[in-house]
């Protein structure tokens, strides 16, 4: 088959969930004997290599805004497309706003298979008119796709209920991630943190991932142990400067932070910790769970359906209960490892990237 990816910002990954899917899930149909190609945005890189891990990469252009940049640059991709792919049949659409141009694919006759990120216009982030994209588009996804792709269980409920439809779910996955002692200590040190004696959360920096909630619960804990927060949203306006004036060297900012520095940061921790009020399968809690670290979260459907019993999860919404919980987790050792283990064993059962390639390509077959 040949595949052209549309619709995250590039790769490699350097920003968040989809373009780390895209990242794990494209070098496997490669290495499967399929053709791949990638739409980058220009803008976000550089350095622009022809390909990685044997993709083809293509960089087009976007409008340098936060309302314009994702449509902008999915428009001129598959105008390239277009003119440029026409071997290539099969369309891995992201983003439900990008569906608005799924008649034009379809008009030429590619099959779209389109992967969103929970339910995209719930996100506060949003204003207006982008929450109307996303409806519009969502639309155009009922109608128009040869196959929704959803992450969770609870979206696909949501598509269910609403459009009378059904969809294909295929989750997140995550890597083993084991700790490297050298790199681990050359990072805790420059970071001064000490290895299982800080409590991390990963995530953009938007009201709907709730941090500031988890820095409310995190003030109220009896623990000496700080709080590293790693993520930002440059665009994120006042809520954003709100959450770093309360840096200190219990709650740490460190922005950011990618690839193996990342996923150090993550192994050595001793809890991962969300507050997120919006999620599909949430790609960090995933890789925390295949770290082998306790992960608390709260109790929304989808990290219900996410964490399957592997993973401590607090009563919805409910800040005071964070709280609790997290408590009772600090003056349990045992129950922190013992989660910690039931979660590695969840991932390697249900979320290993090997199988989630096979179950795109299995869509991408069945669509034709």
């Amino acid at each position: 088959m040949s595949i052209a990816v549309i619709g995250i910002r590039g790769l490699p990954a350097n920003y968040g969930g989809l373009e780390t899917c895209a990242d794990e899930v494209t070098r496997r149909w490669v290495e499967a004997g399929h053709e791949v190609r990638v739409y980058c945005r220009r803008n976000r890189y550089q350095q622009r290599p022809s390909s990685y891990n044997g993709v083809d990469l293509v960089y087009t252009p976007s409008i340098d805004s936060k309302s314009l940049d994702t449509v902008s640059h999915t428009l001129f991709s598959i105008v390239h497309l277009l003119f440029t792919g026409w071997r290539f049949r099969h369309v891995h659409l992201y983003n439900t706003g990008n569906s608005i141009f799924m008649p034009l694919l379809k008009l030429f006759g590619k099959k779209v298979v389109l992967s969103g990120d929970g339910i995209e216009w719930r996100r506060e982030k949003w204003g207006r008119v982008a929450k109307l994209v996303h409806r519009v588009g969502e639309r155009f996804a009922v109608w128009f796709a040869d196959s929704i792709v959803v992450d969770n269980a609870e979206v696909g409920k949501y598509y269910r209920e609403r459009f009378g439809i059904s969809t294909d779910l295929i989750a997140y996955g995550a890597n083993d991630i084991e700790p490297d002692t050298e790199h681990s200590a050359q990072l805790l040190e420059r970071h001064e943190l000490t290895a299982r004696a800080y409590y991390l959360f990963v995530g953009r920096l938007a009201p709907e991932k709730g941090v500031h909630n988890l820095i409310e619960a995190y003030r109220s804990l009896n623990t000496e142990w700080p709080l590293v927060i790693i993520g930002d949203d440059p665009s994120g306006g006042d809520y954003r400067d709100q959450l770093f004036a309360q840096q200190s060297s219990r709650i740490r900012f460190l922005g950011f932070v990618y690839n193996e520095d990342y996923e150090q940061l993550l192994v050595n921790a001793y809890m991962y910790v969300s507050a997120s009020e919006l999620e599909g399968t949430s790609p960090s809690l995933v890789s925390a769970m295949g770290a082998e670290v306790c992960a608390l979260v709260n109790g929304i459907e989808e990290n219900v359906a996410t964490a399957r019993g592997a993973a401590a999860l607090y009563r919805k919404n409910a800040t005071d209960d964070l709280a609790r919980l997290w408590q009772a987790l600090i003056d349990d050792p045992e129950r922190v490892a013992r989660t910690a283990a039931e979660g590695k064993a969840c991932v390697a059962r249900y979320y290993r990237w090997e199988a989630i390639a096979e179950q795109y390509l299995d869509v991408f077959r069945r669509v034709g």
